[in-house]
């Protein structure tokens, strides 16, 4: 294919076409959802780390 025949595709477009395909848009809803899972734990590893800063007595 020449330069002169390719065409510019919006990537919102091409997001959209490809995501129309169900077993490619089921694969990424599990990745959000691990995702999801993940930023979940480390904000409660976060907090408990910071809870433990602040009943260790200062030395």
């Amino acid at each position: 294919m020449s330069e002169s025949e390719r065409t510019f595709i919006r990537g919102d477009d091409r997001l959209d076409r490809i995501l129309a395909d169900p077993d490619i848009a089921a694969g990424v809803a599990q990745a959000h959802e691990a995702a999801e899972e993940t930023d979940r734990a480390y904000a409660m590893n976060l907090a408990m780390i910071r809870k433990a800063g602040r009943t260790v007595p200062a030395g």
